[in-house]
């Protein structure tokens, strides 16, 4: 009995000995906290069980996370956060291994369903972060058949027009992603109208200052807002296909297809489309083809490839009357002109990014060939200060090839303090043309306004430009303290160099009427020029959860160096620069932030604008560059506040906008006499200080009975400066914007539409005497309605009605009506047939006006506005429910 008890305690003994041998090795995990667009989730719950201890923490600002004391060599893993699914695992240690790291760990969005029913009593319609606007899409209609287009169009100032493009705050999204990586070809105007609404949870619209900003931290310069659709769970893969046929009542016909290919990150796609149209307003005719390839190519490697080319003939009238203003009075211009052209364009692109802790790469390959043929036929009568008939029948042929390179390489992850990137880009490119331009000017006597005389010239201008260019850049940022402190401070350094060189040459010969060509040297020139920039930028950025700003100071130096073959003259023109930058966002709370923007840019003149020699190709304005031109530099900012309801929805956005450019580069208009003592045009360049632009815009979201209504409130107000010369005097335009909306939006399940009412105010304050342009005042009535009758038949009907004053050329007052009829057919309503009227009183004109310079410019273009239009279309859909 001794014995026994001497053995069990040995053995007590010797595995109590093992257990605390084993419970000596400490062992570490580590992680990050994501969401599906790979953004970090801050104040996540991470737990692991180990033996019968239990440890936790919660993930830093930036969703990592680190637990230490792991005496087990298996634990498991507990992560949640809310709004999201819980993420369970096990992590398994190897033998004397001491930390895992188990890199980013991505939570899904988390749904609540019961019997098909989404619950939808707590849910936030709209959330405010840093950079980004996100959408809940819960919080929206969302009937059967609807795609993303139908969507957006709920979404308090958000604008989808005809035509696809899409506006938030009136700043066009310019890129589409989907769980935060480019989609297919990233067009908004063309997936919008191909993805379903209810295969996604989020919309998100963010500001993005690039995949470079975005790894090192340091965002400087004006943000291009972006659309990024975030994924239920398990719903980012499916395969989509369409094929439609058209034809019109005004002679025109389609044919247009594509298929598609999407398995996560894996997505091909090709399509192809033709269209003619030929009548006697327009002739178009064009072919067009796109093929595209993404995928992994490796653990962390993607490859992106495309193709696209396209070809068209394209033929119309186009009419515009203009008043210029000079020191003499007024010159009224009548134009026609009748046109028809065609072009041919060939594109590839190649890309490979790379995505890893601690590292970026991006490379991208683009090469293009594109071809350009016309015949134009104009009249410009002339009245006023000159009185001229100006005939001119040309044509012209042009050749551009062109191909850009851009690498970017970014070191230093998030456990370490430094971050640092490098980038390069480079661009060749050159164009060569040919005109041939036959003119006839009627000159008429200035007091019996009887025709004295007439001037017939044939000129023959051949043109080859070549642009070379190289861009190359260095960034760092190092954080002040601890990686993982809650708030982070850091210094940033930038320093970018450019280089571009131009070579332009311009050759003018006149051919008589016996056929003899003759070289005109005067009207001649070779020209070669070579702009360099440098940026050189320290600055300052403080981060926490709801405050983040960046302060700096830019230095621009820059040289402009330029030559002409045949002249001593050089130049040789050195600026320096220097102006302040900044950025800052304070997300006040989940539902309103406040973001500002500063920053400064040189531009260096144009070709155009620098050559002294003569330009002549438009005979009643000939244009003379400034060799002596400064380089201009631009100052822009801009300020915006957001405001929603936490569960009404109700929505406030409001945004500033300034510019102001110092030496900026403006016309010269001056007249002179020519040959027959008559007067002409002729525009020089001069630099100039004084102009700014202003403009204010604001948004007002008013949703009721759960959003089934929502009344929209918005308008905009914009005050600027525009520096004139005329014969050498300074003028300027003061000019005065101003627009108002108000219009209710109804989404119901058998019945959406929405009816509005705006009015429109512009007015030009000229200080050149005796120029009073009348004001533009226009008022607009809309309405459209789309009655769902059946799940595969609905019936719609557009109406808008104008009330307009201002404009010189007639009156722009239509009724413009549209209807339509569609229905669908077989299983899943993938056949439809779709039959629609437009313009049915047959009143629209397209007529609108322009302001530029010294120029008022009314412009219409000869179309057919009443036709009516069948549609066939098969769509096949297979997305993951």
């Amino acid at each position: 009995m001794n014995a026994q008890r001497i053995i069990l305690s040995l053995v007590f003994i010797c595995k109590l000995s093992s257990q605390e041998s084993t419970a000596q090795i400490k062992r570490t995990i580590k992680g990050s906290v994501k969401d599906s667009i790979n953004q970090g989730l801050p104040g996540s719950y991470v737990r692991v069980i180990t033996g019968k201890d239990t440890l936790t923490v919660i993930t830093d600002k930036e969703g990592d996370f680190f637990l230490s004391n792991i005496t087990t060599q298996s634990s498991g893993l507990l992560v949640r956060s809310i709004g999201y699914k819980p993420h369970e695992a096990t992590v398994t240690f190897l033998e004397k291994q001491k930390q895992v790291d188990l890199g980013n760990i991505i939570l899904k969005t988390e749904y609540n369903m019961l019997d098909e029913v989404v619950i939808k009593g707590k849910i936030t319609p709209i959330r405010v972060m840093k950079d980004t606007i996100e959408y809940n899409t819960d919080a929206f209609m969302i009937r059967e058949g609807d795609y993303v287009e139908d969507l957006l169009k709920q979404f308090p100032g958000m604008v989808v027009k005809d035509d696809g493009k899409v506006t938030s705050m009136g700043k066009e999204l310019t890129r589409l992603r989907v769980n935060g990586k480019d989609f297919f070809t990233s067009n908004v105007a063309e997936f919008i109208k191909k993805l379903p609404s209810s295969i996604f949870s989020h919309v998100q619209v963010i500001d993005d200052y690039g995949d470079e900003a975005n790894f090192t931290g340091i965002k400087v310069g004006q943000p291009r807002k972006i659309l990024n659709l975030v994924t239920k769970p398990g719903r980012d893969k499916g395969t989509f296909a369409n094929v439609s046929a058209s034809a019109a009542t005004s002679n025109s016909y389609g044919l247009n297809g594509n298929a598609n290919v999407w398995k996560e990150r894996k997505q091909m796609s090709g399509g192809g489309s033709f269209n003619n149209t030929s009548n006697d307003a327009q002739i178009t005719n064009s072919a067009n083809g796109a093929a595209s390839f993404s995928d992994n190519i490796g653990k962390n490697l993607n490859l992106r490839s495309g193709y696209n080319m396209g070809n068209g003939t394209y033929g119309g009238t186009n009419f515009n009357n203009i008043q210029s203003a000079n020191s003499l009075g007024t010159i009224n211009s009548v134009n026609e002109d009748k046109f028809n052209s065609g072009n041919g364009n060939h594109n590839l692109n190649l890309g490979l990014n790379s995505e890893e802790t601690g590292k970026f790469f991006a490379g991208n390959l683009d090469a293009g060939l594109s071809n350009y043929n016309s015949e134009n036929t104009s009249s410009s009568l002339q009245t006023g200060v000159i009185r001229q008939d100006l005939f001119t029948s040309s044509t012209s042929k042009q050749n551009s090839p062109n191909v850009n390179i851009n690498m970017s390489l970014g070191l230093g992850g998030k456990d370490k303090k430094g971050r640092a990137s490098l980038n390069f880009s480079g661009r060749a490119g050159g164009s060569k043309g040919h005109q041939d331009i036959l003119t006839d000017i009627d000159y008429y006597d200035k007091d019996t306004n009887e025709k004295v005389k007439d001037s017939l010239l044939n000129r023959l201008v051949e043109t080859r430009n070549g642009e070379r260019g190289i861009n190359a850049g260095f960034n760092y940022s190092k954080t002040l303290g601890n990686p993982k402190d809650t708030i982070q401070k850091s210094i940033e350094f930038s320093y970018s160099f450019s280089m571009s060189s131009n070579n332009n040459e311009l050759e003018t010969r006149v051919k008589d009427i016996n056929g003899k060509i003759s070289f005109i040297d005067s009207l001649s020139n070779v020209y070669t020029s070579t702009f360099i920039n440098q940026n050189i930028r320290g600055g300052y950025r403080y981060n926490s959860s709801k405050i983040n700003y960046g302060i700096g100071f830019t230095l621009q130096p820059s040289i402009l160096m330029g030559s002409y073959e045949g002249r001593t003259d050089k130049i040789n023109q050195k600026t320096f620069n220097s102006s302040p930058s900044g950025n800052f966002s304070y997300v006040i709370s989940k539902t309103q932030s406040v973001n500002m923007n500063y920053n400064g840019s040189s531009n260096a003149p144009r070709f155009d604008q620098l050559q002294p020699v003569p330009d002549t190709r438009n005979l009643q304005n000939v244009i003379i560059g400034n060799p002596e031109l400064k380089t201009s530099f631009n100052h822009s900012a801009n300020v915006s506040y957001s405001l929603f309801g936490i569960t009404s929805g109700k929505a406030l956005q409001i945004g500033v906008n300034a510019s102001t450019t110092q030496n900026e580069v403006v016309s010269n208009i001056i007249l002179i006499k020519d040959t027959l003592n008559s007067l002409k045009q002729e525009t020089r360049y001069v630099n100039v200080n004084g102009n700014y632009n202003i403009n204010s815009n604001y948004t007002i979201g008013l949703p009721f009975d759960n959003r089934k209504y929502m009344v929209s409130i918005g308008g905009n107000v914009g005050l600027n400066n525009s520096v004139i010369f005329t014969d050498n005097v300074k003028n300027s335009n003061k000019g005065l914007n101003f627009f108002q909306n108000i219009g209710v939006n109804m989404e119901l399940k058998s019945l959406s539409g929405s009816a509005g009412a705006s009015y429109s105010y512009s007015e030009n304050n000229y200080t050149i005497a005796n120029f009073k342009p009348q004001n533009l005042e226009s008022w607009n009535f809309n309405m459209n309605l789309v009655f769902k009758i059946r799940k595969s038949f609905n019936t719609s009907v557009d109406v808008s009605k104008n009330f307009t004053s201002g404009y010189t050329s007639g009156t722009n007052n239509p009724l413009l009506i549209n209807a339509s009829v569609f229905k669908s057919f077989f299983k899943n309503n993938r056949a439809s047939v779709n039959l629609r009227a437009y313009d049915l009183l047959n009143q629209g004109n397209n007529l609108f006006r322009a302001v530029s310079g010294n120029m008022i410019i009314e412009n219409r273009s000869k179309q057919i506005t009443r036709y009516f239009m069948a549609t066939f279309s098969m769509n096949i859909e297979n997305f993951v429910k």
